[in-house]
């Protein structure tokens, strides 16, 4: 069995899905410096910088635990787990035989 392959593309996915996290959250903080810029509040270069990690820093691990979930829910062994469940039923439950 070869279950290093399966697991190389699993860590490609949670790689990448952390990659994309931290770009989006990269992107948000340069917006929001560009917004705050433009605006009379005044921010230091300092505190900018702090803001443009944490947002960066964010984004990433977003990234990071949504994938993370998402391979831990589909490599649940449960079957019961992945069968589609079915929504609850409105009304005021099954009609009996007698209700005619």
């Amino acid at each position: 069995m070869n279950r290093g392959a399966g697991r190389r593309s699993t860590n490609r996915r949670v790689l990448a899905a952390l990659l994309a996290g931290t770009l989006l959250g990269t992107a948000l903080a340069l917006l929001l410096q560009a917004t705050i810029a433009r605006t009379a509040t005044p921010l230091s270069p300092a505190r900018a910088l702090w803001q443009l990690w944490l947002l960066t820093f964010a984004g990433g691990l977003s990234g990071f635990a949504l994938s993370t979930v998402r391979e831990l829910q589909a490599s649940n062994p449960d079957p019961a787990y992945h069968r589609p469940r079915r929504p609850p039923e409105q009304g005021g439950g099954s009609p009996s035989a007698g209700d005619s």
